[in-house]
């Protein structure tokens, strides 16, 4: 058993290895705003995989497909006949904003329920005398 993960292990090392070469010989031809939105990801059937964090960096690393291959022709020695470009994004942190909470003021109020009596639509009075009701309570915003 040992040996299958350590053959495994080794493939897998190896396999890295040549990836990261590539990604190397890649981000010398490309601008470098280029190279945290990409990542060498395979090379199958003599193309290259790389994936992007967005469609809009996958359309313009679209548009250095060429250099890349000739790029990785010169620097690795690797030729290969197009590069995939698979969109991947990298997942974002969703930091959880705090609630606040927001009070009307007296003034605010009043003139809400002033503006509230002179409207002849009756339900948008109610609303409105709703609203002023709330001058002393507090309410969570989005």
């Amino acid at each position: 058993m040992d040996n299958i993960s350590e053959k495994l292990s080794l493939r897998f090392r190896k396999k890295a290895l040549e990836l990261s070469r590539l990604s190397r010989a890649v981000k010398i031809s490309l601008p470098t705003d280029c190279h945290e939105h990409m990542e060498i990801a395979d090379i199958r059937d003599k193309q290259l995989i790389i994936l992007t964090d967005s469609p809009v960096w996958q359309t313009r690393l679209r548009m250095y497909s060429q250099t890349i291959l000739e790029a990785l022709h010169q620097h690795a020695g690797i030729k290969l006949n197009r590069v995939t470009l698979r969109l991947s994004p990298k997942k974002r942190i969703i930091e959880e904003k705090p609630v606040v909470y927001r009070t009307l003021s007296e003034d605010n109020a009043k003139l809400i329920e002033q503006t509230a009596n002179c409207v002849s639509d009756p339900d948008l009075q109610a609303a409105l005398l709703r609203l002023s009701r709330k001058r002393r309570k507090q309410w969570p915003t989005n």
